[in-house]
């Protein structure tokens, strides 16, 4: 009996996409093997972490890099940095950042997922500047430096279409970039899922980001992992702040015997890493910038062909294929949506029923279509092959 089995769980066949709530993505026998050895075997994490730090700069070309348990606890730890540096008694009052510069810049518009609550986690306070839907501009940026501001919080993936800020103008990251430098101010990107198409992974640091965050979820690596790039010094000063510079960082062998002012008082000792998703986040990058997306897009649009077949020739029903590039946004993603001339409420029900059904299938809705996805829209592919007559039935089935 599976373990899945054991516990009751419902293997899920997934056309939804790489979401947290549904664990990320599963993993490549490189990644689950990398994985695997340190699940097997004891090593320092702060070693692990210099190490992998050293191999993802190899990679992408940073000065500096460290695997966080996440884009979010990355963007916390490196506000902390910000705020109070390697200052011990800073670190140990936080998240009370009285006598120190705590404000946070961002622009209204970029704010739709509120992701940037990560800012205030250590103290940090959040200044909106804009409207939701007029928009931003540089002149109302640099009038909101005062002498409390620590930095500039960037949202990557700009301003996003099913909520209010959909097309408000917002400032170039380029513009943000020189004014924050011009006044001394370092700028923190979240850049969670700008790791399709490959460049993503340069974009940011090449145009002089300070901090930028990637989830490792995106490119098949741990849901519970993220990595962080930039510059050396407050890259080095983020990874005091963890879990593990709180055990004293780079002396941490001697932590056991250390004087208590020789350690870092952390704000983050909750956000503890295990050493497999460390490895299986180094692994995971490894392989993405390898990946032939293109073998995978070809095979994708096989699948999503045979799907089509089988439904217009079953249902009697249109479907359309949704490319790659299709919707900016989305640069990876394949879907094949099944058009549907029913409510949208109807649309939803089937949507949940088949959530339900068993085993459970995830989809989708935009609009009067049922969405079928074959890959993430960052290029990963999602069911696997063996679920494809499944999927064909069961779809069939409750649109009959």
């Amino acid at each position: 009996m599976s373990f899945y089995k054991k516990l009751g769980i419902k293997r899920v066949i997934n056309c939804f996409g790489t979401y947290t709530l549904i664990g990320g993505h599963t993993f490549s026998d490189h990644v689950r093997s990398a994985m695997d050895e340190a699940d097997r075997n004891f090593a320092w994490l702060w070693e692990i972490e210099e190490k992998a730090g050293k191999r993802i700069c190899e990679l992408t070309g940073a000065e500096a890099a460290f695997v966080t348990p996440g884009v979010f606890a990355a963007l916390s730890m490196g506000a902390a940095a910000v705020m109070a540096g390697q200052d011990q008694d800073k670190m140990s009052k936080l998240p009370d950042t009285t006598g120190m510069k705590n404000e946070f810049i961002i622009q209204r518009p970029l704010r739709d997922f509120k992701y940037d609550r990560s800012m205030t986690i250590a103290g940090g306070k959040l200044v909106e500047i804009g409207c939701e839907k007029k928009g931003c501009t540089l002149d109302e940026l640099e009038a909101a430096i005062t002498e409390k501001t620590a930095g500039f919080h960037y949202m990557a993936h700009g301003t996003t279409g099913s909520f209010a800020s959909k097309d408000a103008p917002i400032v170039p990251f380029e513009d943000v970039i020189e004014l924050a430098h011009r006044h001394g101010l370092p700028v923190l990107v979240d850049a969670a899922f700008q790791c399709y198409p490959k460049d993503g992974f340069k974009r940011y640091i090449e145009k002089g980001a300070d901090l930028v965050a990637y989830s490792c979820k995106y490119f098949g690596g741990p849901n519970t992992a993220g990595i962080v790039l930039g510059k050396k010094e407050l890259i080095e000063t983020a990874a005091l702040h963890s879990f593990v510079g709180q055990e004293g960082g780079p002396g941490g062998q001697l932590f056991m015997t250390a004087e208590p002012d020789r350690l870092h008082g952390s704000v983050f000792r909750g956000y503890k890493m295990d050493r497999s998703s460390i490895t299986g986040a180094v692994a995971s990058l490894e392989e993405h910038l390898e990946t032939d997306y293109e073998a995978i897009f070809t095979e994708a649009r096989a699948k999503a062909a045979a799907m089509a077949e089988a439904w217009e020739k079953l249902l009697r029903v249109k479907t359309k294929l949704y490319d790659t590039g299709e919707v900016p946004e989305e640069p990876g993603r394949i879907s094949l949506h099944i058009i549907l001339e029913k409510p949208t409420d109807v649309i939803d029900k089937i949507v949940q029923d088949l959530m339900q059904g068993s085993p459970p299938i995830w989809t989708s809705r935009e609009g009067n279509d049922l969405v079928v996805n074959i890959t993430s829209f960052r290029g990963l592919m999602l069911a696997e092959p063996k679920d494809t007559e499944t999927i064909i039935s069961r779809i069939s089935k409750a649109l009959s």
